[in-house]
């Protein structure tokens, strides 16, 4: 049965990934390249001079050529080399990581947060297009959306390097902050640009949600009291899922049997294909806002609210919870670390203690039939100065919204757009990441349009010191002009 349910789950995945987009972040440098029709993701009252375009993975010859997609990660805390590097001594030609000695161990703890987070998203446009009438510009788009975040407590980490008797550990951790958030869905977006008069634009963009897959953990409340040579765990944890591999029918401690027992029923692959989600089974819907003003012809302030919106999810829904008291014995850390000794044995806290964690947690399946989620909702505000029709500057705040919690970055650019190119140049300053220059290009090669983009070039260059990654290319096919020379902001 294991094995079954790991092949289904690997066929989710799969699709997933060769079909997704996320909720990955929409890249800054894209906002001022006013020629690229992908601008108006971020404010539907953007548009730009050209008559009509064309793109995605479908789009004829464009699409092939090379596909919009848009690929995201980000690590809140560390990097790769702070993790994983060269050795030296008896180690000089070897790669190690960080928990190969207890001093390398303490040097990697000083680098977490009290909660870290992983994240990682693709955006892939199935098709987009878009057409001027009289007074619209009307933008259509089939986008599917994956994303994933891993978080973990900073304070658990050091507490299994330290032990519990290190002077630095305090007796009463808070150790909250475990959790999985990954949700996939398509979206199929119309939205429409409208002039209202010669110095406002303003614009609106409905989006239908379908769900594929979502597992996110509502609530990972843990505690941790030290007492002597002993340790007590106290905790909260509640999790829901909505996929479609398989149906969760059960999921006990068997106190008798002393094992957790989860009882499954198996669907077919193709029944696993069939319940992906695309026949709106999991019903969503969002909307975009956004406005831009001239203030006087060389000014321009612009606004806009992104993805305000949810999705119910109905497909095979399970909520498992589980809490209590756990005792055990307290943590001597150094038996955990390598330490270069190969004398050192290590305690095998799996095997130790998992039977009596999972007795006193008590999981369980609860009642849940169905459940709502909200996307992370985005809001931009800006402005930009040009000095000529080409070249001009620009500044930029975006707040991402999502879980009660506001996650800002500032940018500031230097663009250049005309007939046939869109240039740009940002600098942009994140809650915990200062080192973000960010390029982005897009080319009208006759009627064809390539663009590629990144929010930070230098560590696309130096992927070994990355803590952000984020790579937009694509190709438009574009459609005429409104006008015969295009201003920089309109």
């Amino acid at each position: 049965m294991l094995k079954k349910n790991i092949y289904q789950i690997f066929i989710v995945i799969a699709a997933v990934l060769l079909s997704s987009n996320a909720w990955a972040q929409e890249s800054i440098s894209m906002y001022n390249m006013r020629t690229l029709p992908q601008t108006s993701r971020l404010n539907p009252a953007f548009q730009t001079d050209y008559n009509g375009h064309m793109g995605g993975l479908i789009s004829p010859f464009s699409g092939q050529l090379l596909p919009d997609l848009d690929i995201n990660f980000h690590s809140s805390s560390f990097a790769y080399n702070d993790f994983i590097y060269g050795g030296d001594g008896i180690y000089s030609d070897s790669l190690i990581w960080a928990f190969n000695s207890h001093d390398d161990a303490l040097k990697f703890v000083d680098k977490l947060d009290k909660v870290n987070h992983l994240t990682f998203g693709i955006n892939n446009n199935i098709l987009n297009f878009g057409f001027r009438t009289k007074k619209l510009y009307w933008s259509f788009n089939a986008t599917t959306r994956t994303n994933v975040d891993l978080s973990f407590p900073g304070g658990l980490v050091e507490l299994m390097v330290k032990g519990n008797a290190h002077p630095d550990i305090s007796p009463n951790m808070d150790l909250s902050g475990f959790g999985v958030d990954f949700m996939s869905y398509l979206e199929v977006g119309l939205g429409a640009s409208m002039e209202i008069m010669p110095e406002l634009k303003v614009g609106i963009k409905a989006k239908a949600l379908a769900g594929v897959a979502n597992v996110e953990t509502v609530k990972t409340d843990l505690y941790l009291d030290s007492y002597n040579d002993s340790l007590i765990l106290q905790s909260d944890i509640q999790m829901r899922a909505s996929q479609p591999a398989f149906i969760l029918e059960d999921l006990y401690y068997d106190f008798q049997g002393d094992s957790l027992v989860s009882e499954t029923t198996e669907l077919e692959t193709n029944e696993i294909i069939n319940n992906l989600g695309y026949d709106f089974s999991n019903p969503g819907f969002a909307i975009d806002l956004g406005a831009e003003y001239e203030i006087m012809p060389e000014l321009k302030a612009f606004a806009s609210v992104t993805d305000i919106g949810f999705i119910q999810w109905n497909t095979n829904v399970a909520e498992v919870s589980g809490g209590g008291k756990f005792f055990f014995e307290g943590i001597d850390g150094v038996n955990y670390i390598d330490d270069n000794d190969t004398t050192t044995t290590e305690p095998d806290i799996g095997e130790t203690y998992e039977d009596s964690l999972l007795r006193v947690l008590d999981i369980k399946k609860t009642g849940v039939s169905s459940y709502k989620t909200w996307l992370p909702t985005r809001v931009y505000v800006g402005g930009t100065y040009n000095i000529t029709d080409a070249i001009g500057f620009g500044g930029l705040y975006r707040g991402v919204i999502h879980d009660g919690e506001l996650n800002s970055a500032v940018s500031i650019s230097a663009n250049a757009n005309t007939n046939h190119i869109s240039a740009t140049i940002t600098y942009t300053v994140m809650e915990d990441n200062f080192d973000n220059i960010g390029i982005g290009f897009a080319g009208r090669f006759g009627p064809l349009q390539m663009y590629i983009m990144s929010d930070h070039v230098l560590e696309e260059v130096f992927p070994q010191t990355a803590r952000d990654i984020n790579i937009r290319m694509g190709v438009n096919w574009i459609f005429g002009y409104k006008k015969d020379k295009a201003a920089l902001i309109e």
